[in-house]
């Protein structure tokens, strides 16, 4: 992911994964490319959790069930949250 430290999205959800994964990494560390499950150690209860977390941190529902199966990675996952930013924007 390009400029991910320059990306709000990217930075709030680092700062999430990074809270609840069990590797061990820095939100610093975290690449978009990454794999939740995979590379990240994010079970499906930790996901979840995640979710609820950028939720609350952002002080907004973000997703739904069909944004959620689609999320696999980081990148997936930023782009979500600006997804539901942008539409959020222009209503």
């Amino acid at each position: 992911m390009q400029n991910m430290e320059y990306s709000p999205e990217a930075k709030l959800a680092c700062e999430a994964i990074a809270g609840l994964s069990n590797r061990g990494l820095k939100p610093e560390e975290i690449r978009g490319e990454m794999m939740l499950n995979h590379d990240l150690g994010i079970d499906s209860l930790q996901f979840i959790r995640l979710i609820l977390e950028i939720e609350r941190k952002s002080v907004k529902r973000i997703f739904n069930v069909q944004i959620m199966a689609q999320i696999k990675t980081v990148n997936d996952l930023c782009a979500a949250i600006l997804r539901s930013h942008t539409v959020q924007s222009v209503s």
